[in-house]
């Protein structure tokens, strides 16, 4: 399917997959922006070389269980470990990989999230550290006076 740029209008899009064939031009950009909100549906959009375009594929909840205890066993995926993966939860080699680096990317995320909240509290109490401090010197150049 051809890739449009974000600066690419709707009316561009339509022209490229057409959700239906009527002539009131209102009502295509008006069904066509409501098909993108609900999803595509395989019939709606056909790839330039005229086949239809495979939906996006959802994990079930127990596919996810099962990537997530891998992943906490190791968040690398050796190829060989992909490929038994991939076959014992009924899924391709490409989709385990993909699901992997997606979680590593959150995994991330959320390491530097924690990061900054052990720093952000360093900080905090260094200030007040710092402020209290402060404080007890002027207070005690205020009586050296």
């Amino acid at each position: 399917m051809k890739r449009l740029a974000s600066s690419d209008s709707l009316g561009a899009m339509i022209s490229v997959c057409p959700f239906t064939e009527e002539k009131d031009s209102s009502h295509v950009y008006r069904r066509g922006f409501q098909s993108m909100l609900e999803g595509f549906n395989e019939e709606d959009c056909i790839e330039e070389t005229g086949q239809i375009s495979e939906k996006k594929r959802r994990l079930s909840v127990d596919q996810v269980k099962a990537l997530e205890r891998n992943f906490e066993v190791e968040n690398k995926l050796e190829p060989e470990r992909k490929v038994k993966l991939a076959q014992e939860l009924g899924l391709q080699p490409r989709q385990v990989a993909v699901w992997f680096q997606n979680r590593r990317a959150q995994w991330k995320t959320t390491q530097l999230e924690r990061g900054y909240g052990v720093l952000k509290s360093n900080y905090e109490s260094l200030k007040l550290n710092f402020d209290t401090l402060q404080k007890r010197q002027r207070i005690y150049t205020c009586r050296g006076n």
